[in-house]
């Protein structure tokens, strides 16, 4: 029992240690944007239903870009290496995404008949359009 205990605990240990690698240190910023995609997935979800459009494709596609998420902060993770700058690429593209899927949220949201308060609204519009405007694509 005890070998078992000592092998999963060492299989965390390095999944942990690869994460980090990856994405940097767990801090709130990454758990703000785990929180909204996770968010985002439910009301795309429901949504869909509510619309009476589920499509196991869309769904498909959409968790794919999930991924792609990571892969690019992962991205952004390494430039931070590279170039010495500490995590700034890793949260400027982090907070790129958790406005991105903030407003995606909301957009399902709204989508499925529910109302918003117009001030999250206004505030993630602007989110939004600063993140095109700064010259990031």
């Amino acid at each position: 029992m005890k070998d078992w205990a000592v092998a999963w605990k060492a299989f965390v240990g390095v999944l942990v240690g690869l994460a980090t690698h990856l994405w940097g240190a767990w801090d709130n910023l990454m758990t703000a944007l785990v929180i909204l995609i996770v968010l985002d997935v439910v009301t795309g979800f429901l949504r869909a239903a509510i619309q009476g459009e589920l499509s196991s494709k869309e769904s498909y596609r959409g968790i794919l870009k999930k991924v792609l998420i990571f892969i690019v902060i992962a991205v952004a993770v390494q430039v931070d290496t590279l170039t010495g700058m500490r995590d700034v690429a890793r949260n400027v593209v982090a907070g790129f995404y958790c406005a991105s899927e903030g407003l995606s949220v909301l957009e399902n949201a709204v989508a499925a008949g529910m109302p918003v308060p117009e001030f999250l609204r206004d505030a993630l519009k602007q989110i939004n359009e600063k993140k095109f405007t700064k010259g990031v694509s």
